[in-house]
């Protein structure tokens, strides 16, 4: 399931909710501030926390889940290719290193 697919609302995806706990979810890693945090009422931290539970179990939630942190990942850390670049440019003496210098 491509990552787009699932933000979609109607015909099985993610609703606005499910989407803004998922994210939350993945900012704080605690399904009951999650679940809070998304919109959904509640009437104590015990429910939120049960109810958080059952929305990380859904399929989709987990699948959105999943894909988010694959591409945040993907984003912050070099492939390949980036790392022998910067080695090369190194090891040729293109890299310039600078320095921050304070005055006072």
């Amino acid at each position: 399931m491509a990552f787009f697919d699932c933000l979609k609302g109607g015909d099985g995806k993610l609703n606005e909710r499910q989407r803004r706990f998922a994210d939350e979810y993945i900012i704080s890693g605690n399904a009951t501030e999650a679940y809070k945090k998304a919109g959904y009422r509640v009437s104590s931290d015990r429910v939120a926390g049960v109810e958080g539970h059952k929305l990380l179990k859904n399929p989709k939630i987990k699948s959105y889940i999943d894909e988010r942190l694959k591409q945040l990942d993907s984003e912050k850390i070099a492939d390949q290719q980036e790392v022998l670049s910067y080695l090369t440019s190194v090891m040729r003496g293109e890299t310039q290193e600078q320095t921050l210098i304070s005055i006072g």
